[in-house]
């Protein structure tokens, strides 16, 4: 049996991967919508951070480039980086929300483009339901998740652009008696689109992302619109070491809140190995915090760990954690 030639095959698997990120994203987006649930936990669930990279860095990542993480952020971050590469990613976050653990997948194809799977899902935690006696007659385990698949590409060395496409749903389990209580499911189809403008002259990345395009709920539309930019400065460089310190900043604003949030962001890089980040949030309609964060690569293995002050899941007693492992190669 005579074997294709490599640049055959590798042609072939680049095919297969953009055929079945763009079925996926058709089925996300033309599959029905049906909004039943009283609650509006979808709503909440598409506006908490995900990944301790931004969390470490006051959420001020729209420009930032690389990383599974941005496929929350902004789509069009994945692709055409030099040192874009396969990646597989655990993202955890223990928050007064309740639980998140997301997955996240990224291949890279030949032509500095790239696709990217993602799912997301947040529990909330055991409720007791009771009577009007207050007897438990049932457990609910109320859990928000989300699936999506993203296609990013560079249309000019300048210029990347990118998509992903999403389905959201805040499901309510119940065991007992949960009969006539209303605890129904609600599904939500939305959409995520993003720039970035990377002038070769000088080390500065803007960023733009309109997310949750289309997403709707009881409690509102969770629309953002996301404008930032980041800068480089190389602050050592002698030998084989080398710092590197990135400022960041954004302005988002959040469909349905009668402000806009201000972002900043730092992230020293020792190395190419040591990350140490800084960040706050200026947010009137939520509360301000503040954010400080760590990472370590090991060879293929990359740790990094964020905790927030205040803010959207701030509490006094216990600051939000996140984590995340990625491994590339």
């Amino acid at each position: 049996m005579r074997q294709r030639p490599p640049s055959v095959r590798a042609d072939l698997t680049t095919r297969i991967a953009v055929a079945a990120a763009a079925g996926i994203a058709v089925i996300l987006l033309v599959s029905p919508i049906r909004l039943q649930a009283q609650s509006g936990q979808e709503t909440i669930f598409l506006l908490l951070p995900v990944g301790a990279r931004a969390v470490g860095m006051g959420e001020a990542v729209v420009a930032q480039r690389g990383g599974s993480d941005m496929l929350w952020w902004n789509p069009s971050a994945l692709a055409g980086n030099d040192s874009a590469g396969h990646e597989v990613a655990l993202h955890h976050s223990t928050t007064v929300v309740g639980q998140g653990n997301a997955l996240a997948f990224v291949w890279p194809l030949q032509n500095k483009s790239i696709i990217g799977f993602a799912v997301n899902i947040l529990d909330l935690g055991q409720q007791t339901l009771t009577d009007e006696q207050g007897n438990g007659i049932g457990v609910a385990t109320p859990t928000d998740y989300s699936v999506a698949a993203s296609y990013a590409a560079p249309v000019v060395s300048w210029l990347t652009v990118g998509a992903t496409a999403k389905h959201v749903e805040a499901g309510i389990p119940c065991s007992g008696v949960c009969s006539g209580l209303g605890l129904e499911a609600s599904r939500s189809n939305g959409l995520d689109l993003g720039l970035q403008i990377r002038p070769s002259m000088i080390p500065l990345t803007i960023g733009a992302a309109a997310r949750n395009l289309g997403v709707t709920g009881p409690a509102g539309r969770p629309g953002r619109l996301d404008l930032g930019a980041d800068y480089m400065v190389v602050a050592l460089e002698r030998g084989d070491d080398r710092v590197e310190v990135h400022g960041a900043a954004s302005l988002v604003s959040t469909v349905g809140m009668d402000s806009t949030s201000a972002r900043f962001g730092t992230d020293v890089i020792v190395d190419e190995r040591l990350h140490v980040r800084a960040g706050y949030i200026r947010d009137p309609a939520n509360g301000s915090g503040g954010s400080i964060g760590v990472g370590l690569q090991s060879g293929k293995l990359v740790f990094d760990l964020g905790r927030t002050y205040g803010g959207l899941t701030g509490t006094n007693d216990k600051p939000p954690t996140y984590f995340s492992l990625r491994y590339l190669w």
